[in-house]
C-alpha cells in the first residue's frame, strides 16, 4: 500500500506525550495546601460530599465550565471560601491564587522517553496542532516550539470526540481532513473523534490496554519510537507555510 501524504499532525497531551494521573493527583495536593493552610476551618465547614454539590451546581448553571476547566477550578474554589464567609474580593483572590498552585505542578511533567526528540524531528517535516480536553501549557511544559498552535476545549465550547477540535485544526493549517494524522491515548475521545471527521489515526497505548471497539485499531504505538516508526512507514510528510 502507497504511503498518504500528510500535511498535519494532531497531537492529544494528557497520556500521550506524558503520563498524567500522577501530575493531576500531585497538582491536586498542591492546590488543597494551599488552601487548607490559608483557611483549616474549610475542613470542618465543607465537607467532601458539600464539595461535590458545588461542582454540580456550577455546572448546571454555568454549562460552558464543561469545556473550561481552568475557569471551573477557581470557581470551585471561589464557592467554597464564601461558604466560610470571605468576602467576595479575598474569595476571588485566593481562588487564582490556589488554582496557580495547582497550575504550577501541574506542568511540571515528565515527558514519556524519546518524545521531545522525535517531536522535534517531526515538526521540522510537518506542522503539528495539540488538541486537549485539559488545560496544560505547551509553554510550561517546555515543548511549544514543536506546534503550529493549540487548541482546548475552551476554544471550541466542546471537548473531544466531538468534532471541534479536529475541524479548528484543520482549518488553522489549511489542509483537508484525508491529509491529517491524530496521535491519541483514548480509543473513545482521540480516536474515535479523529475517524470520524476522516483523519488517520495512531493509537498511542503505553500501558498495553485491549482495543474493545468494534472496528479495530490500524495503527498501535506502546512507545514514542513506535510512534516514529509507524510515521515513517505509512506516511509522507509535508510541511506548507499556512
Amino acid at each position: 500500500m502507497p504511503r498518504k501524504k500528510i500535511k498535519l499532525i494532531t497531537l492529544d497531551l494528557d497520556d500521550t506525550v506524558w503520563p498524567n494521573k500522577k501530575v493531576i493527583l500531585s497538582a491536586e495536593k498542591s492546590m488543597w495546601s494551599f488552601i487548607f493552610g490559608k483557611f483549616p476551618q474549610i475542613k470542618e465547614k465543607v465537607s467532601d460530599d458539600g464539595i461535590e454539590k458545588i461542582k454540580l451546581k456550577l455546572v448546571e448553571e454555568k454549562p460552558e465550565l464543561k469545556f473550561n476547566l481552568t475557569q471551573f477550578r477557581k470557581e470551585v474554589l471561589k464557592e467554597i471560601l464564601l461558604k466560610i464567609d470571605l468576602d467576595e474580593s479575598s474569595s476571588t483572590y485566593y481562588s487564582n491564587e490556589g488554582f496557580n498552585e495547582f497550575f504550577k505542578t501541574r506542568n511540571k511533567v515528565q515527558l514519556y522517553k524519546d518524545a521531545k526528540v522525535i517531536l522535534g524531528r517531526l515538526s521540522r517535516k510537518t506542522n503539528f496542532i495539540s488538541l486537549s480536553n485539559g488545560n496544560a501549557d505547551l509553554s510550561l511544559v517546555g515543548i511549544k516550539q514543536f506546534f503550529l498552535a493549540a487548541v482546548s476545549s475552551k476554544d471550541v465550547g466542546s471537548n473531544k470526540p466531538s468534532p471541534g477540535h479536529f475541524l479548528r485544526a484543520i482549518e488553522i493549517a489549511k489542509c483537508k481532513p484525508e491529509e491529517a494524522l491524530h496521535i491519541g491515548d483514548c480509543p473513545i475521545n482521540d480516536i474515535g473523534g479523529a475517524r470520524n471527521c476522516n483523519f488517520s489515526t495512531i493509537w498511542f497505548n503505553c500501558d498495553k490496554r485491549k482495543w474493545d471497539d468494534i472496528v479495530p485499531c490500524d495503527l498501535q504505538a506502546r512507545s514514542w519510537k513506535e510512534v516514529y516508526e509507524l510515521i515513517n512507514k505509512n506516511f509522507i510528510l509535508e510541511k506548507e507555510n499556512v
